[in-house]
């Protein structure tokens, strides 16, 4: 018996302890969530009853926001604890109140109450979220006490959206709730939920009876409070988990699992990776996601693209690892899951039609043959209940552009005209071989599709002008048939394999470019010793690199930061700036463009952030959104810069110290 039991490994008890002492040193306040299963089961009113307790035992306790609903016995609870007045914006004509962040720091109370975790704010606050709001609020030691709903936890979106055929926008990323100190769970009988929406005690009656014909049906509820049920029961677990570890309590302990997810630029990878993280979540397993470019692949559509972006940004959502590689799929999965001791891979269901299966073979049966790892195969079953939004002009355009196929017409009719010209000094037969270096050039230049129009249009050109009789298509000489088929045979394969080397020299340029400029600003930055020669080169090379301008601030005695270096600079670095730079550096995140906080800034703020503190902020200029691998590049930099500046400061200090 005793066999099946173990010790806790040391490094993994040491890791909990350090956690635990990081959380106990750091100001963080304290975060519960009050779990529902659906609206009306009385999250805001267990909320403010706790709050009550709180108030009765002399803790400073106030309501940043907290919605009634117009419920009178809620609102009755509200009684005697400070309400914070709310911030009004005007959205349209209308008048939105919403959490006053600034008057919630101002105030800095014991505990505050913030309704609605899932909330989206209103466009011209601060954060995008209502949970970007609480990690503020919690970074400055404030303990908060919020409400949210099952079907708002991103990671089980998916199976919320599968039980009721509705997608929930608004969801909140998993790591906020593995922030939250503890879980409760706020639960009633589906029997008396559905009692007080007849009462008019959960949605007016109008309302009450469409949300009972369409989110509120008895199945939904039923299957929503078992997934509220198992979901409080695993965090339980997972905290019962911590602790018998940190206790040293034998104990039959999990082995180390990894699990590997492979995304794709379908809408169905968003399920794949939440069941991912469910799995690594439950197992306490490290999870990576890989997307794996074919070399054969076809140029994705901007749609695609966009959505591909979308799957990948959501595993980094929820704490995955991301991995692009190129080549064959099944090989690079593979290859992968070796090199990372994977022993779980999830793969979507293919959607290739039988043709591609039978030409190319299954890539997930080839997985299953050369793999070792167990291999998880999950149904495509979310593409038809959900809505893609509408495109734009300027994709619509781009995804019906006709550049491409007329740059096909116009190699093959520049290539009838030079055969026009060496018919007399050729033979007939020999005319194919001219036509094949337009089908090349084409799908160098257009991509595989225009090359494939390239090589049809070569085979209807030869039979149409050089084979008799001419400028029809029939043939007196069944002999060039044969003739005809290999030609467009071998005008297929030629484009795809010139679309091959095209994307895989691109992949390759697009890649070492990356490494290289790495390298290179390293290598620069590490030669210098002089922290103001360090912040130029830093704001010259950036703004060269992207022709964006480029501020570095580093904070004076009095901690106020102040602009030490750039470059390239076109836009206005207004008082409005520098708050926003200020906020970046003060709680060491991202802000500005391209970001959740303060998002209508014109200018990016990245922390300069080291393992003792915030350096400073670097600041970038765009005209438009930067994209994710500008961005990704960019922080890089960043982090190049604070290790820079931080070995500079190191040197100055040891070179000042006194001598023996």
């Amino acid at each position: 018996m005793k066999d099946n039991y173990k010790r806790p490994d040391p490094d993994e008890l040491l890791n909990i302890i350090k956690e635990e002492e990081i959380r106990k040193n750091s100001k963080r306040g304290y975060l519960k969530i009050f779990l529902g299963y659906v609206a009306g089961v009385g999250k805001t009113y267990r909320m403010l009853s706790e709050a009550r307790v709180l108030r009765e035992r002399e803790k400073d306790v106030v309501v940043g926001l907290a919605e009634t609903h117009g419920r009178i016995e809620t609102k009755k609870l509200l009684e005697g604890i400070e309400v914070l007045p709310r911030k009004e914006i005007d959205y349209k004509g209308i008048i939105l109140k919403e959490l006053d962040l600034d008057a919630v720091l101002k105030r800095n109370p014991e505990f505050i109450l913030i309704d609605e975790l899932a909330h989206t704010n209103a466009t011209g606050l601060r954060h995008l979220k209502r949970y970007n709001d609480i990690e503020e609020v919690l970074s400055v030691g404030i303990n908060v006490y919020t409400t949210l709903n099952i079907q708002h936890i991103e990671s089980i979106n998916d199976i919320v959206t599968q039980i009721t055929g509705i997608e929930v926008k608004e969801t909140v990323p998993d790591r906020i709730i593995e922030m939250a100190d503890k879980i409760e769970l706020v639960d009633i009988p589906i029997d008396e939920l559905i009692e007080r929406m007849h009462e008019g005690k959960v949605y007016i009656p109008e309302k009450a009876k469409q949300a009972q014909e369409k989110f509120f049906k008895r199945k939904n509820l039923v299957a929503l409070r078992e997934l509220a049920l198992r979901y409080a029961t695993v965090h339980v677990d997972y905290d019962m988990d911590r602790y018998l570890k940190r206790e040293n309590i034998l104990g039959p302990w999990e082995t180390s699992n990894r699990i590997l997810v492979c995304v794709s630029p379908n809408i169905s990878s968003k399920r794949l990776v939440r069941i991912a993280h469910r799995l690594a979540d439950r197992f306490n397993a490290e999870w990576f996601a890989v997307y794996v470019e074919p070399s054969y692949g076809l140029n994705m559509k901007p749609k695609e693209t966009r959505q591909l972006e979308n799957n990948l940004e959501l595993v980094e959502e929820l704490d995955g690892k991301v991995f692009r590689l190129t080549g064959s799929i099944s090989d690079e999965i593979v290859k992968f899951a070796e090199s990372k001791n994977i022993t779980l891979i999830l793969m979507g269901h293919s959607n290739r039609t039988r043709l591609k299966e039978f030409i190319a073979g299954s890539v997930i049966n080839q997985v299953i043959k050369k793999s070792d790892a167990q291999i998880l195969v999950v149904e495509n079953e979310l593409k038809k209940n959900v809505t893609h939004e509408p495109l734009d002009k300027e994709t619509k355009s781009a995804e019906i552009s006709w550049r491409p196929y007329f740059l096909s017409f116009l190699s093959i009719a520049i290539t009838i005209i030079i055969c026009y010209v060496l018919n007399p000094f050729i033979d007939a037969v020999n005319i194919p071989m001219i036509f094949i270096i337009p089908v090349v050039l084409t799908s160098l230049i257009a991509g595989r599709n225009a090359g494939i129009l390239a090589s049809l249009l070569a085979v209807a050109a030869f039979d149409l002008f050089f084979v008799p009789p001419f400028y029809n298509f029939s043939v007196n000489d069944i002999r060039f048939l044969p003739t005809f088929l290999v030609l467009f045979i071998v005008g297929i394969i030629t484009s795809l394999l010139a679309d091959t080397v095209k994307k895989q020299v691109e992949y390759t340029r697009q890649r070492e470019t990356f490494i290289a400029s790495l390298y290179d600003f390293s290598r620069d930055l590490l030669k210098s010793q002089d922290q103001d020669d360090i912040l130029d080169k830093s704001s010259k090379y950036i703004s060269e690199s992207f022709n964006y301008g480029v501020l570095i601030l580093l904070p004076d005695k009095d901690n106020d930061l102040k602009e030490i270096s750039s470059s390239g600079v076109k836009k206005d670095f207004d008082k409005n700036e520098i708050g926003v730079a200020t906020w970046a550096f003060k709680h060491g995140k991202e802000a500005g463009l391209s970001t959740e906080t303060l998002s209508s800034s014109d200018w990016l703020h990245l922390p300069l952030k080291v393992r003792k503190g915030t350096l400073g902020v670097l600041s970038v200029s765009a005209d438009t959104e930067i994209n994710k691998n500008q961005k990704h590049l960019i922080e890089s930099f960043a982090s190049i810069i604070a290790l820079a500046l931080s070995y500079s400061k190191e040197e100055k200090g040891l070179s000042n110290s006194p001598s023996d």
